[in-house]
């Protein structure tokens, strides 16, 4: 493949699944605000309950087997043996029906208890009963999707993730309509039975060949997997906990106000980005995996990956800071004004975590444990921890936004240093060129917007932001050759 055509595929792949999240947090909004209308806050607040107590039960009797599993798949997939592939995915899915079938037997078990500690009753036992089946549905399309992405199906994928939101949008509008608070469980169950068939005839189109794998290495190869997938569900229980720990040191040192605020801006800049970060889960990630033994391919990948992100993510960084004060008054009130300087800096932030969570994907794509687990479950969790608590007891809601920085620039470099003794990778000049000058130009609206405060900065800011997209687009422009891609895009 050639090197233009490798970064065609990127950024095809980041535009897609970029559109999808749009589309996503689109219908998860219309979503909310039907609910909230037809059902009131105590629906929509029955209707969370439901869909994170089984989500919890939902990650630990998983296993993480469906983010471990991708990279077993990906790399048979690339080794182009159908037998192999086939048994992967058979060894795979055993091990998924088990973990189903175990978090139905959990959940029917502990129903009682789960009402009388979610609700403080135990009138909703039965509703917990019934819930099983929603969980073994989530579990089972969980798995179909993982297929999916291990195969490289990126147009079934993004297809799957867009009928989901539809299909929960489509079912339980009437339901509510008609029933209103009575038809919550039925339609959560519905709406998961419908995504686990379009998952299935999504996933019917990818050709398996008919294998035989013993019971015993069944057991071992799917416990290699487990373990993975444990070590990943570990480190994203310690991120739980961490965030856990962050709201309530806000609420103890603050007030419940802060909390709000910090919601807020946190929730405005993942999601401005999140495009680059759904595509890293989804598309780079299962690719990584299938390259990762070889040295050379992994390091361009990974180069070429972060060239693509930093140039769609740093000018969206850039605007953000820039228009902040206007996203304010479109989603929120005058009272969120407090949270532009937070914004700002958390945008910074960013600028540094784009390519230490691209470089440190390595670690889950190669399978080290151990490190694996101390880099992300440990220092960027705590390290993490340790910045929001020192910066918001020194400057508020601002310091606990530089703790950020303070995190991701270690966290960038750690990962940097770790790959590249462990693995030899190396970020070659090309990249150190162009996150040098995005960097100094995104450092330089900041700077003017942060510093002056005033109509000044303002017009600093924006032309310093004007040079950062024109020179982000003439990049673009000699990877991927734009005209040339949207002409093979519309023709696709």
């Amino acid at each position: 493949m050639s090197e233009k055509s490798s970064y065609r595929n990127i950024f095809k792949a980041t535009s897609l699944f970029g559109g999808v999240q749009a589309i996503q947090i689109l219908l998860n909004l219309i979503r909310g605000k039907i609910i909230a209308v037809l059902l009131g806050a105590a629906g929509m607040g029955l209707n969370t309950m439901f869909t994170s107590t089984i989500t919890m039960i939902n990650n630990i009797t998983s296993l993480g087997l469906n983010y471990s599993a991708v990279r077993d798949i990906s790399q048979s997939n690339e080794a182009g043996d159908n037998q192999k592939l086939s048994s992967t995915v058979l060894i795979f899915r055993r091990w998924l029906y088990g973990s189903a079938i175990a978090g139905f037997i959990l959940v029917m078990a502990l129903s009682p208890l789960l009402s009388q500690y979610t609700f403080k009753s135990h009138d909703y036992t039965l509703a917990f009963i019934f819930l099983s089946l929603m969980l073994v549905f989530n579990t089972l399309s969980m798995g179909n999707a993982a297929v999916m992405q291990g195969t490289r199906n990126l147009k079934k994928f993004a297809l799957y993730s867009f009928t989901g939101s539809l299909v929960s949008l489509i079912v339980s509008v009437p339901l509510y309509a008609l029933w209103g608070m009575k038809a919550i469980v039925p339609a959560l169950i519905i709406s998961s039975f419908v995504t686990y068939l379009f998952s299935r005839y999504y996933l019917s189109g990818i050709k398996m060949t008919p294998v035989k794998v013993p019971i015993k290495e069944t057991y071992v190869k799917g416990l290699d997997m487990a373990k993975l997938g444990v070590l990943m569900l570990m480190s994203t229980s310690i991120g739980s906990l961490v965030n856990y720990l962050v709201n309530s040191y806000i609420i103890s040192i603050g007030s419940i106000a802060d909390l709000g605020f910090y919601q807020a801006g946190t929730s405005i800049v993942s999601q401005s980005i999140g495009l680059v970060f759904t595509a890293m889960a989804v598309d780079y990630y299962p690719r990584l995996a299938a390259v990762c033994n070889d040295r050379d391919k992994t390091n361009e990948m990974i180069n070429q990956q972060t060239e693509i992100a930093l140039l769609i993510a740093l000018p969206i960084l850039c605007l953000i800071m820039l228009t902040s004060t206007i996203v304010i008054h479109i989603l929120w009130t005058k009272e969120y004004l407090i949270i532009n300087n937070f914004i700002r800096i958390l945008c910074l932030a960013m600028v540094f975590k784009v390519p230490g969570y691209l470089i440190g994907a390595l670690l889950f794509a190669k399978g080290d444990k151990k490190v694996f687990f101390y880099v992300e479950g440990i220092f960027a969790n705590f390290s993490l921890l340790i910045s929001c608590v020192i910066g918001y007891k020194l400057d508020g809601l601002n310091g606990l936004a530089w703790g950020y920085v303070i995190m991701h620039i270690c966290y960038f470099a750690l990962v940097a240093l770790v790959t590249g003794k462990r693995y030899s990778f190396v970020m070659n000049r090309d990249l150190w060129k162009q996150f040098c000058i995005q960097s100094f130009l995104t450092s330089g609206v900041f700077c003017f917007i942060f510093f002056l405060k005033n109509i000044y900065g303002y017009i600093g800011g924006s032309l310093v932001c004007v040079v950062l997209i024109v020179y982000s687009f003439r990049l673009l422009d000699r990877m991927i050759d734009i005209k040339e891609f949207l002409k093979k895009f519309r023709r696709q």
